[in-house]
């Protein structure tokens, strides 16, 4: 089994149990460790369940309780979990002035997808935050003096040289092929966005007296389908490929959203067209535009290769959950998953009433 560590490190002073000041100037007595000094938290922009934008800074004037956690995590992630709920459910009233927050440390496997999927099966209904782009969630945790080790993170990143593809296929089958570097786009970047930028910047555009059909590459099937609605405002990654098939048009002929699966170059054109594949992979029988691995077998084609390159690994660590206050200052902490909950509740609404 493939294994990595990753340690959770706080690098901070604080003292437990004191006396802290409200704005006024009167003594606050804290159940959990308080920073003597408080910090500015650091701000940033994720995206949460839904593949929609979060920015810290968006909520100063509410208490925020910040959580570093993984859905995979066997043990002490579940128990801050349960505990961040427990919590939520039992703020008598206050609920409106306090906002709970987790953010995962393994974008590998914590994809929107799956955040959502987990929220809702966990029933854990706040923000739950990723990033497509695993270097900056590595940049929070430096910001937060939160350590992780790095080589499991690496797994979710997307290729050098990243491309999107977008098509335009036309009555006469003729197509237009666009990849456009995933680089240009942004964390919050929708399909939409990637289709207009891509044709914009090549000169492509779609005739308005055409009936045109969205369909997106399907990393399961290795086909096309036709895109659901909604689509063009859902969040675009590095495994967002699209084509506009005019009316009339034989759709078996699109090319294929990834060349070569990914794991080759292709030679020739036309009916010539053929996969140069990478060393360990080959060409399937009877399909000269796609690489598998060497000796696989029908089912083993329809492997993820993301999943397959992640492996299976266990994530040890130790950490810590934050209250900030409605100041955005790191005010308090609590380690480990041994917490006084109704003390951490009187934490939140102290801070909630300073």
């Amino acid at each position: 089994m493939h294994k990595s560590a990753i340690s959770i490190l706080l690098v901070s002073i604080m003292i437990t149990g004191c006396l802290g000041q409200g704005q006024g100037g009167e003594d606050l007595e804290f159940n959990g460790i308080e920073y003597r000094e408080p910090p500015t938290a650091p701000d940033f922009t994720l995206l949460d369940q839904n593949g929609d934008s979060f920015t810290l800074s968006d909520y100063n004037g509410t208490v925020i309780v910040v959580a570093f956690i993984y859905t995979t995590c066997p043990d002490i992630c579940l128990a801050i979990s349960a505990n961040m709920a427990w919590a939520k459910e039992n703020l008598d009233g206050y609920e409106e002035q306090i906002l709970f927050i987790s953010i995962t440390i393994d974008p590998a496997r914590d994809t929107v997808e799956h955040l959502a999927e987990w929220t809702e099966l966990m029933g854990y209904d706040w923000i739950h935050l990723t990033s497509e782009r695993s270097s900056q969630l590595v940049q929070i945790y430096s910001n937060w003096n939160i350590i992780v080790d790095n080589e499991h993170i690496a797994a979710s990143s997307p290729p050098e040289d990243a491309t999107n593809r977008v098509l335009l296929m036309y009555e006469n089958n003729s197509t237009v092929k666009i990849d456009y570097p995933y680089e240009n786009l942004s964390l919050s970047s929708t399909v939409s966005d990637l289709d207009s930028m891509a044709r914009e910047e090549n000169s492509v555009a779609l005739d308005s007296e055409v009936n045109w059909t969205l369909y997106e590459w399907n990393l399961e099937t290795w086909d096309w389908t036709m895109a659901e609605d909604g689509f063009l405002d859902s969040n675009a990654d590095h495994n967002t490929h699209i084509a506009w098939v005019s009316q009339g048009a034989n759709v078996s002929m699109l090319p294929v959203g990834i060349d070569c699966n990914g794991k080759g170059w292709v030679m020739g054109s036309g009916g010539g067209a053929h996969c140069m594949c990478d060393d360990g992979y080959e060409r399937p029988e009877g399909d000269w535009l796609s690489c598998v691995l060497e000796g696989s077998t029908e089912e083993e084609n329809g492997t993820d290769p993301h999943s397959e390159s992640l492996g299976e690994y266990e994530v040890g660590h130790s950490t810590v959950t934050f209250i900030l206050d409605k100041q955005m200052r790191k005010r308090i902490a609590y380690t480990g998953t041994s917490w006084d909950l109704e003390g951490f509740v009187e934490d939140l609404q102290t801070l909630a009433d300073e």
